[in-house]
């Protein structure tokens, strides 16, 4: 973070000395402690009133700041923009001026050493980003709703609710529970990385042992609108996955203050999405749990294993994390990829996922990362690296990104996928590596390089020269293996759907008027490339038959035969054009169980998928 180097150093020491895991009961009386009021008056207008006490700043201009980006987001967003009616008083509480600096920066001079800055907040978009405040929550990304003090890095934050106001709300948070809705952080960093709720919540837990004998306790904190059934039969789907995980890498990680929550919003008045943090995470989606919980799990699965992949085994590329502006980093396919290879598979070793509803789910990830053209281009680094304009970036004018990107979620897993299997032909699997990143980089918070994996991976195979070359088709390059002689192996078809009429794999067409207009880009591995067929145009004729309707180009495209030329006939900016292309087979595939699968195909597949659920730990309910 600009401005904010000496606040991460300090945030490393304060980890190394101070007892954070003990409770922070001393935040509250801190004659240094910044807080921040909460004043819930105006909610129904989605409007929060914040007070923040600085009780100690330096001599001079003090410069406030709104934070640009999130943790676990990688792109740049623009918070300031809901932020108004500033005000800024000095240390005997008489009104002083506050001038804007920049888009999200405020000075304020003759303050005496102290200052009390009243601002409000309008936030109605909550997710794992975004801030939502309404009559029925406060739902606070603290990034996207807290202006922050330059040069107080180090001080302790107390953040409390104005006293008398919604008392029937409950507060969820990874944020330390000092009592009288009153909850400290250590520092700014840890403070901006504790997501928090408010508002009617329902809430349970249970407790998980380490093999050192330490429990710790997992919280699941929900707002949602049905049944307490419905949350039980989720919370024991979580007990379930937390266990499957930790047999991974052999252990949980050692959670601040010894507790680990699930933020979870499920009903119609909050936006979809998951997001990690240090103790905690963010699950939110804006359907119903009772309908929708065997999709929603898959989230909690994803965001949990973050808790050793990212939030603690992390990529050095995103140290110290910049608040102000967004960090790049290369190694997202193993932050972000192999978390998604993850995800799904610890719900079909927990028994969530049904084998063949796991296989229908790498069905889609295979068509996605093999079938894009974006691998001609940039190969999981480099794809990486476009984070900053694709997590939730915003932008006005088209981009090429469907010819041009893969994804470094599904990408990243599909390597996973990859070398898992690799491994298991060499007496080895991807747990035995994640758990030795984990040992050497995680469990010891030692951020790492691509190098660094590259030797984890030769040291897993006693082999540096296998590691480096596959590293090198693999991650420098975009290369992919044979995946259907892979899948093989585990009793597994990886086929194309239809080998012997044409298709266009991932065309959409409107029928605007009477003609068929192209929804999307065309893919440069499409047929109709070669053409000169782009976005907007409108279809005439495919091998002479008019095309008028979906109907028409059904039947137009069901004559063509692979193999042949045809002729295409296309309305582009207001001119007739007519282009050649040759037509060929819908690469799409289809990844199922093999009805004859040999015994040898079959243990090698339960040995993959299957022999967790309940073992290695004897957790109880809270």
């Amino acid at each position: 973070m600009r401005h904010l180097l000496s606040f991460f150093l300090f945030a490393a020491l304060l980890l190394a000395a101070c007892p954070l895991r003990g409770q922070l009961n001393w935040v509250a009386s801190h004659p240094a402690t910044i807080t921040y009021t909460l004043d819930l008056e105006k909610v129904q207008q989605h409007e929060l009133r914040i007070r923040v006490d600085f009780p100690a700043v330096r001599p001079g201009v003090f410069t406030v700041r709104m934070p640009q980006a999130s943790p676990g987001r990688y792109a740049t967003h623009n918070f300031a923009k809901n932020v108004y009616d500033l005000r800024a008083y000095d240390a005997n509480g008489q009104a002083i001026p506050i001038s804007q600096q920049d888009l999200a920066e405020w000075a304020i001079a003759n303050h005496g050493g102290a200052v009390r800055l009243e601002y409000t907040l309008f936030a109605n978009g909550g997710d794992g980003t975004y801030s939502g405040i309404d009559d029925r929550k406060l739902h606070l990304n603290m990034p996207a709703s807290f202006i922050y003090g330059e040069q107080l890095n180090d001080r302790p934050i107390l953040l409390k609710i104005k006293d008398g106001q919604r008392p029937d709300w409950t507060v969820a948070t990874q944020l330390v529970d000092l009592g009288q809705r009153r909850f400290a952080a250590p520092n700014y960093y840890y403070f901006f990385d504790s997501p928090t709720l408010v508002g009617t919540i329902m809430r349970d837990s249970f407790r998980v042992s380490n093999p050192d004998g330490k429990v710790q306790t997992i919280e699941l904190a929900m707002m949602h609108e049905g049944t307490r059934e419905a949350f039980d039969a989720y919370l024991a789907w979580t007990r379930d996955i937390v266990l499957t995980q930790q047999k991974v890498f052999g252990e949980l990680p050692d959670f601040d203050y010894g507790r680990y929550t699930f933020l979870c919003s499920y009903n119609p008045w909050i936006g979809g999405d998951g997001m990690e943090h240090r103790n905690s995470t963010v699950c939110s989606a804006s359907v119903g749990l009772e309908e929708y919980a065997d999709r929603l799990i898959g989230t909690v699965s994803h965001e949990f294993f973050h808790c050793w992949n990212v939030e603690r085994i992390r990529p050095a590329s995103l140290e110290p994390f910049e608040f102000d502006h967004a960090n790049q980093s290369g190694e997202l396919w193993f932050a972000e990829g192999f978390t998604s290879y993850y995800d799904d598979l610890s719900l079909v070793r927990a028994g969530i996922l049904a084998p063949e509803d796991y296989a229908e789910g790498l069905t889609g990830q295979l068509n996605y990362v093999l079938l894009r053209p974006g691998r001609q281009h940039r190969g999981p680094v480099e794809m990486s690296q476009q984070a900053p304009f694709v997590d939730a970036a915003t932008a006005n004018d088209p981009d090429n990104f469907e010819n041009t990107f893969v994804s470094y979620y599904p990408y990243g897993a599909t390597i996973a996928l990859a070398l898992d299997l690799e491994l298991r032909r060499k007496g080895h699997t991807l747990d035995e590596l994640m758990k030795l990143v984990w040992e050497r980089y995680g469990k010891t918070e030692i951020p790492y390089h691509l190098r660094d994996l590259q030797l984890a991976l030769g040291e897993i195979v006693q082999d540096q020269n296998w590691a480096q070359e596959w590293f090198a088709r693999h991650i420098y390059g975009s290369a992919l293996p044979d995946f259907p002689s892979l899948l093989a192996e585990y009793g597994l078809e990886l086929k194309p759907v239809q080998q012997d009429s044409a298709g266009f794999l991932g065309l959409r067409l409107r029928e605007e008027d009477g003609r068929m207009v192209v929804r999307s880009r065309i893919n440069e591995n499409s047929p109709l490339y070669a053409t000169g067929l782009d976005q907007d145009s409108k279809i005439l004729r495919l091998n002479g038959i008019e095309i008028i309707s979906q109907a028409a180009w059904d039947t137009a495209v069901a004559g063509l035969k692979p193999g042949k030329t045809y002729a295409l006939a296309f309305e582009q900016m207001g001119i007739e054009k007519t282009g050649n292309f040759v037509a060929a087979a819908s690469p799409e595939l289809v990844l199922r169980l093999a009805e004859k699968a040999g015994k040898k195909d079959l243990q090698r597949r339960r040995e993959w998928w299957g022999g967790v659920k309940g073992e290695g730990n004897k957790g109880g309910k809270e």
